[in-house]
């Protein structure tokens, strides 16, 4: 292991920086961790005295405005240096052809549609900004941005019914602090709707009282500051940091993870794998199958889906829904809601356009 989180590349004497590097917590401020950490994934393109990795720092820092996007475009990033070394091809080279050879070692490796297509997005916004800034041409530019992701199915988050996400809920044990944790987490996803990071990110002085309802205050995509009231799941957050002994810590975590023996909470915010590892654990305990054959399975993700669907089919409209999303458009709270044909049945029960047929037109 080299230092700063360095990571040695196979077959290079040349290390490849963590995606660590990226995040908020390694420490400095964000532009000059970029800058690092663009410097060591992409060492080979310093040529001639020229640093052209330094024009994707300012695109880095404006674009990429999450901790897990961060690491997503450094594990990317890093992923097609590796391959572009291997095949001793300099970065400011790269040519359309071989991100089409990459993608094709992509297909190969069966890697999801999903993953590839944001790959090459990265690949894509990489090289328009080398080219803006004179290190490639325009040409290049634009043939590797003309490369086609494979095609991306839509929607394919599975939701669970009303009767499942009662079911999950019922299957955690709270008779424990870890279990009424959970309980707490994953009540409060199917009542705020967030994604898994602006609640998991969330501290204990980010709950408000206003003397009716408890509010979670979070920090969603593209660090929009949101209040979600807990209604229901207020209860079971309460008890959660009353038994966990929190009440006063303010600034530190909301959810954390439990001590190696289980019985008290470290003082750090829960990794997000652990609410989907959550998730899977109590829907086999609730007698629902997590996993689908060839297929997106039930994740924590799913929460987010069945609470926005669970709105819309108890009469919330689009535009109440949307708002409570998070999504800036609309289109995209629509694709989270899964039509049934009973949908077409009740839209047909809302139309008022309705006269009696005449008495006598019944003796004809």
């Amino acid at each position: 292991m080299a230092k700063n989180g360095s990571k040695q590349n196979p077959g290079s004497t040349e290390p490849i920086a963590s995606e660590q590097d990226l995040t908020p917590d390694h420490g400095g401020d964000t532009e000059s961790r970029v800058e690092v950490f663009l410097a060591g994934v992409m060492p080979a393109a310093e040529r001639a005295g020229e640093s052209p990795v330094l024009a994707l720092v300012p695109w880095v820092c404006d674009v990429l405005l999450s901790e897990h996007s961060l690491k997503a475009y450094g594990r990317d990033l890093t992923h097609f240096s590796r391959h572009m070394q291997q095949l001793g091809v300099h970065p400011l080279d790269v040519t359309a052809d071989h991100v089409k050879f990459y993608k094709a070692a992509l297909v190969k490796a069966e890697v999801r549609p999903a993953t590839i297509a944001r790959k090459l997005s990265v690949l894509r916004g990489a090289y328009r900004q080398f080219a803006e800034k004179g290190f490639v041409k325009w040409e290049t530019a634009q043939a590797i941005a003309s490369v086609k992701a494979p095609p991306v199915k839509k929607n394919t988050t599975p939701a669970l019914t009303q009767r499942q996400a009662m079911s999950l809920l019922e299957a955690i044990p709270i008779d424990t602090p870890a279990g009424l944790r959970d309980f707490a987490l994953i009540q409060t996803f199917f009542i705020t709707g967030c994604r898994v990071s602006a609640v998991i990110r969330a501290c204990v002085g980010d709950i408000e009282f206003d003397g009716v309802e408890y509010y979670l205050h979070v920090t969603e995509k593209r660090n929009k500051e949101a209040r979600k009231i807990l209604l229901d799941a207020a209860r079971a957050v309460i008890a959660y940091v009353n038994i966990a002994d929190i009440v006063h810590d303010l600034e530190g975590p909301l959810f954390r993870p439990t001590t190696p023996d289980r019985l008290g909470f470290a003082r750090r915010h829960m990794d997000r794998k652990t609410p989907w590892r959550m998730v899977k654990k109590y829907c086999r305990a609730a007698g629902i199958e997590p996993d689908r054959l060839k297929g997106r399975g039930i994740g924590i993700h799913s929460l987010r889906k069945t609470a926005i669907t669970d709105a819309i089919r108890n009469g919330a409209g689009m535009h109440e829904v949307r708002e409570f999303a998070g999504h800036s458009d609309i289109r995209s709270t629509e694709l989270y809601y899964t039509r049934r044909e009973e949908d077409a049945e009740s839209a047909a029960r809302r139309i008022q356009i309705r006269i009696p047929l005449p008495p006598q037109a019944h003796r004809q």
